[in-house]
C-alpha cells in the first residue's frame, strides 16, 4: 500500500518541521512542495529523497500523488489556499491561525461537503498527555473552574512575518495567544459562551504589530481563564495551571513539551503534569508522567493520516470545531484590542 502523499504550500520554518515530522510519521510521506518561486521549492525539497519540488499552488494540486496539502501560509492568504485544494479533492492541514472564527466554518463546511478532513495543525492535542489529563480531570480537579496560561518566547526581527501585520494580523495574539485559547477548548473546556473579554497589548512601535497581550475571558457557565502571550521575552516559556474545587494540575510545557517537541528535544526530562491538592509543599507534589516515544507534531502527522483513511465523521467534526471554537476565542479577545 502506497503511503498517504502529503504536499505543502509554503516554504516557511514551520513548514520544515512539518516536513520533518510527515517524514518521520509511519504512514506518510512527502510527495510534494511548492512555492511561487521554483528555485525555493528546490532548495527547501533538497535533501528530502522523493519530494518533488514545483512552481506555484496549482501545479502541486495537480498531483495525484498528493493525498493532503499542508497550508503553512500567512494567515491573510490561508482560506484561499485551503479552500482551493479542498476543491481539487484534497484533504486540509491548516497552520493556525485563521482570520476569523467565520472564515474557519468556511473551511470546515467545504471540506465536509466534499467528504475530506479538515483540521488545524495544533500539534499538543496529539500527545498522550492531552487524554491523560481529560481522563483524570473528575478525579483530579474536580470541576475545571479557572485557567491560567502563559507562552512568550524572544523575537524581535522585524523582518519576521509575524510583524507583518497585513499578513498575520492578530500578531503575537494570533501566533503563541492560538495555544493559550486551544488549551481553554481541551481542558478548561467552558460550557457556556463567552460572556466577557478584556485584554491589554503591546504594539512595535515601527510596524505596529501585536507583540504582547494579556487576556482575560468569562463565560457564561461561570469558568473564566486568564492568559499571556508575546515576543518580548528573555527565554520561551509555556506553562498552564487548571483550578478546580478538588485540586490542581500544573504543565510547565503545555504546548512544547521538554522531551521530543518542535520546540525542544530534552530525552531525559519526562513529559506529564504536576497534581496538587489540599496545604501541599513541593515536596508533596505528584508528577504523573505521560510518556510517548513519537513527538506530538508526528503524531498529529499520524493522526490526521489514519483521520483521512477511516471516514470517522464524528472524530472529523470535532476537530473542525475545536479550530472554530479556539478561533472564536481569540476573535473575542482581538475585538476587544480593535475596540469591536
Amino acid at each position: 500500500m502506497t503511503a498517504f502523499g502529503f504536499g505543502i504550500v509554503g516554504t516557511g520554518m514551520v513548514a520544515k518541521a512539518i516536513a520533518d515530522a510527515i517524514q518521520a510519521a509511519a504512514n506518510a510521506r512527502l510527495a510534494a512542495v511548492s512555492s511561487r518561486s521554483q528555485a525555493t521549492a528546490e532548495a527547501f525539497a533538497a535533501g528530502r529523497p522523493g519530494t518533488e519540488a514545483v512552481e506555484g499552488r496549482a501545479a502541486l494540486l495537480a498531483r495525484d500523488d498528493v493525498d493532503a496539502v499542508y497550508v503553512a501560509i500567512p494567515t491573510a492568504a490561508k482560506e484561499e489556499a485551503a479552500l482551493a485544494a479542498i476543491a481539487a479533492g484534497k484533504h486540509v492541514l491548516v497552520d493556525k491561525p485563521f482570520v476569523d472564527a467565520q472564515s474557519v466554518d468556511r473551511i470546515a463546511r467545504a471540506a465536509a461537503a466534499a467528504n475530506l478532513v479538515f483540521m488545524d495543525a495544533t500539534h499538543f492535542v496529539h500527545h498522550p498527555r492531552r487524554a491523560a489529563v481529560r481522563a483524570t480531570l473528575a478525579e483530579r480537579v474536580g470541576k475545571p473552574r479557572v485557567m491560567h496560561s502563559v507562552f512568550y518566547t524572544g523575537l524581535k526581527d522585524r523582518s519576521n512575518i509575524r510583524y507583518d501585520p497585513a499578513r498575520e494580523p492578530m500578531g503575537a495574539l494570533g501566533d503563541l495567544g492560538w495555544y493559550c485559547t486551544r488549551a481553554m477548548v481541551e481542558y478548561l473546556r467552558p460550557r457556556g459562551a463567552v460572556a466577557q473579554a478584556e485584554a491589554v497589548c503591546q504594539r512595535d512601535p515601527e510596524t505596529h504589530a501585536v507583540t504582547q497581550v494579556s487576556g482575560l475571558l468569562a463565560f457564561e457557565s461561570g469558568e473564566n481563564a486568564t492568559f499571556g502571550a508575546g515576543f518580548e521575552s528573555g527565554t520561551t516559556v509555556n506553562e498552564l495551571g487548571l483550578v478546580g474545587d478538588k485540586g490542581v494540575i500544573v504543565l510547565d510545557d503545555f504546548a512544547m513539551n521538554w522531551t521530543n517537541s518542535f520546540g525542544f528535544q530534552a530525552a531525559e526530562v519526562p513529559t506529564g503534569y504536576v497534581h496538587r491538592s489540599g496545604s501541599m509543599t513541593p515536596d508533596d507534589f505528584t508528577f504523573v508522567e505521560t510518556p510517548s516515544g513519537t513527538p506530538q507534531q508526528v503524531l498529529m502527522i499520524q493522526n490526521f493520516a489514519d483521520l483521512a483513511t477511516s471516514g470517522d465523521r464524528e472524530t472529523r467534526v470535532a476537530y473542525a470545531k475545536a479550530a472554530a471554537t479556539t478561533q472564536h476565542y481569540l476573535d473575542a479577545v482581538w475585538a476587544k484590542i480593535a475596540g469591536r
